[in-house]
């Protein structure tokens, strides 16, 4: 498809797009960042470190060359004496191997970030795959980390091959020199020839971390079809969304329709509108709507309360207006307390009077304040 021809590739990753990749693992990297930066740091220990490690150096050659008649005669002295002369040396080249070690991986996080991900280091098959491995050598990609590799390794051979031709008799000339001596020397000519190199893989990964970025980024752009796939992933589907909001419609109708057995009275006007009403002096300030609802619901409402009991009211102006100003669960406003409290008071005579306390009362003619009957605005 045209979408998905990388010419189309022109919108950027989304934030999600890209919160997944660092999921699994991808984001920039520059191996030339990550080299520079351990040969930095290499450097900077050799200088700030090496006159200790030389002296150290002697000090364990010194011991290990020391002759003990004992040593010769006991095997187990011998071997823990080698042991400790192991692990006197392995102390002192700790610095050259951590520090190196830390600051690759501080470049790396500072390029990329840190990413807790285990899915670089699964098992995958394709990476052992030979035909897989030599489409990446012969792809566009492989070329040009071949060509960038070569040239890193062309300039630092220019740069050794110079500084051991330029140095060479003066290397020659430490054989002559005390070991102490001959160490101070070799560790200020060590560091100048390791500058000089580290000038190469610099200025490789001053080029290399910005283009990797872009690199980066350029492949994570989306055409318009992932955009909208996203977009429709993120927002939910419409036909999805619209099934759930009629499933809770569904719900909240089935809640507010068992509500009807409990309501004082239902108004009606008389078929396309009924209203639930119910007051409890000791629990609400004011009347509150359990339920409404227009034609069939509205019919379905009366029903239930046929069923439960419930008395019902014709007063079309005060359903109407019910309907339209009060939402189920809410108190009647202020305006139509006077219209409500007559048909409660109706109510509450009705009831006396299937008790027989008293006579049967006459249907109160309810008026609703002006501006609250919609048929009256529609007028």
């Amino acid at each position: 498809m045209a979408d998905d021809n990388r010419d189309e590739r022109k919108l950027p990753a989304s934030e999600r797009r890209l919160r997944q990749a660092r999921e699994q693992g991808r984001v920039p990297r520059s191996r030339e960042a990550a080299h520079a930066g351990a040969l930095l740091a290499m450097l900077a220990v050799a200088g700030l470190y090496g006159p200790t490690l030389a002296d150290r150096t002697i000090g364990i050659v010194r011991g290990a060359l020391r002759f003990d008649r004992g040593l010769s005669r006991d095997p187990a002295r011998a071997v823990a004496s080698l042991a400790t002369a192991a692990t006197d040396a392995l102390w002192a080249v700790l610095p050259l191997l951590v520090a190196p070690v830390a600051a690759a991986l501080l470049t790396t996080m500072a390029i990329g970030g840190v990413v807790w991900s285990v899915k670089p280091v699964q098992p995958d098959l394709s990476r052992i795959d030979p035909l897989a491995g030599l489409g990446r050598i012969f792809s566009i990609d492989g070329s040009i980390e071949l060509v960038k590799l070569a040239a890193i390794a062309a300039g630092v051979g220019v740069i050794g091959g110079w500084f051991v031709a330029s140095g060479f008799s003066q290397f020659a000339a430490l054989a002559g020199l005390p070991l102490p001596a001959a160490l101070v020397a070799a560790h200020g000519k060590l560091v100048g020839g390791l500058a000089l190199a580290a000038l190469v893989i610099v200025a490789a990964a001053l080029v290399d971390a910005p283009v990797q970025i872009w690199r980066f980024r350029a492949s994570m752009r989306m055409t318009p079809a992932e955009a909208r796939q996203e977009a429709r992933e993120s927002d939910g589907d419409p036909r999805v969304k619209a099934r759930v909001r009629e499933k809770q419609r569904t719900m909240a109708r089935g809640r507010m329709l068992s509500a009807v057995p409990r309501a004082d009275v239902i108004v009606t006007n008389p078929t396309h509108y009924a209203v639930a009403i119910k007051y409890d002096d000791a629990a609400m300030t004011a009347p509150r709507v359990l339920a409404k609802g227009a034609d069939l619901l509205a019919a379905r409402i009366r029903e239930i309360a046929a069923e439960a009991g419930v008395p019902t009211l014709e007063a079309p102006a005060l359903a109407r207006a019910l309907y339209r100003h009060v939402e189920v669960e809410q108190e009647i406003p202020a305006a139509l307390y006077a219209a409500v409290a007559q048909v409660l008071a109706y109510v509450y005579q009705l009831n006396q009077h299937l008790k027989g306390r008293g006579a049967r009362p006459r249907v109160p003619g309810i008026d609703v304040p002006a501006g609250l009957d919609p048929q009256e605005a529609e007028a």
